[in-house]
């Protein structure tokens, strides 16, 4: 793939909590671009809330000075001269909503997703704006992860099944100490365990980088460690108590997701289908993911820094101007 102009992909990426849909949105919307989400749960079906799809903020509301200039000498009600001089605009998204929970998912079926997303969007002129906090799934498709499998073993599948995500993570730490991970999904981390075993290969070697192609520019939203915290807490309280995460949950397993399947995706999931069962009370819920997602922010970054060590330039943002002129300097060379 050639390195012009028609190549470009926006790369946004951030702990929880911090603002990268918005963002994204907003930037899209300055220069002509779609989203093409990296996130590993977001992709599932009716995850909605728990997820933080947030589909809303696909829909921007911007002036429209043609008509306002046009209606300011018709109408003399100011309501609806404001209500005239908006308009509307929807941002296009991808990789939200492809599967069902109940279906397996994987980073080969992401990567393979992504990249005919991406072409497709650069095809039709516009900039592809890939945007999430799955580490994983960003890194994969910038640097174009080739993944060297090995076969599924399913023994070594079931004994794992029965183990928590920290026995999983320590299992992998055990066998290969300098990877770091963010993941809590436990496939994920069967499937690396599963790997590493077979080929005695550490994972960096297992997903051989052969370049994307793309012409990329890297964003990372970040706040100081407290803030990141403030926000998860505040928007946690909002899911459980004005959006219905509790319900969302209930839903899920009433439409046949397993409470094992559900704990799996690890976060809200987790701990409101223990509560759920009764294996934790309204408050412990709370607390425990409350620490549960600030533990997660500190893994997102602790990736992102990682990345950066790597050789990957991360141009760190607090607010949307610095993006936009950045961004604006990037789309002209």
């Amino acid at each position: 793939m050639k390195d012009d102009k028609n190549n470009k992909l926006l790369v946004i990426l951030g702990s929880t909590a911090t603002g990268k849909t918005k963002l994204a949105v907003k930037l899209a919307s300055q220069f002509n671009g779609e989203i093409v989400s990296a996130d590993s749960r977001q992709v599932y079906k009716g995850m909605d809330i728990g997820t933080g799809k947030d589909l809303a903020e696909y829909t921007l509301q911007i002036r429209n000075y043609k008509s306002e200039i046009r209606n300011k000498f018709k109408i003399k009600n100011s309501k609806q001269i404001q209500n005239l001089n908006y308009k509307n605009i929807k941002i296009l998204y991808h990789l939200i909503d492809v599967v069902s929970p109940k279906t397996e998912f994987n980073l080969a079926k992401y990567i393979k997703l992504a990249n005919k997303a991406i072409r497709d969007i650069q095809k039709r002129g516009k900039l592809p704006i890939l945007t999430g906090g799955t580490g994983l799934y960003l890194q994969a498709v910038v640097e174009g992860y080739n993944l060297s499998g090995a076969k599924p073993d399913k023994k070594l599948r079931a004994d794992l099944e029965k183990k928590s995500t920290e026995e999983l993570r320590e299992i992998l730490k055990q066998l290969d100490p300098r990877f770091k991970t963010q993941l809590d999904n436990k496939r994920y981390l069967i499937r690396y365990i599963e790997m590493v075993k077979q080929t005695g290969l550490p994972v960096d070697k297992l997903l051989i980088k052969q370049g994307s192609g793309y012409d990329c520019l890297v964003l990372g939203i970040n706040f100081p460690r407290a803030e990141i915290n403030k926000r998860i807490d505040k928007r946690l309280i909002e899911r459980i108590d004005k959006q219905k995460m509790i319900e969302e949950v209930e839903r899920l397993h009433g439409e046949g997701v397993s409470w094992k399947r559900l704990e799996s995706f690890g976060l809200e999931y987790k701990f409101v289908s223990q509560y759920l069962q009764n294996k934790l009370d309204r408050k412990d819920m709370v607390e425990k993911l409350k620490i549960a997602s600030h533990q997660f922010a500190k893994r997102q970054m602790t990736w992102f820094r990682r990345w950066e060590k790597q050789g990957r330039e991360i141009k760190w943002i607090d607010e949307y101007n610095k993006a936009n002129i950045l961004v604006k300097k990037w789309m002209i060379k």
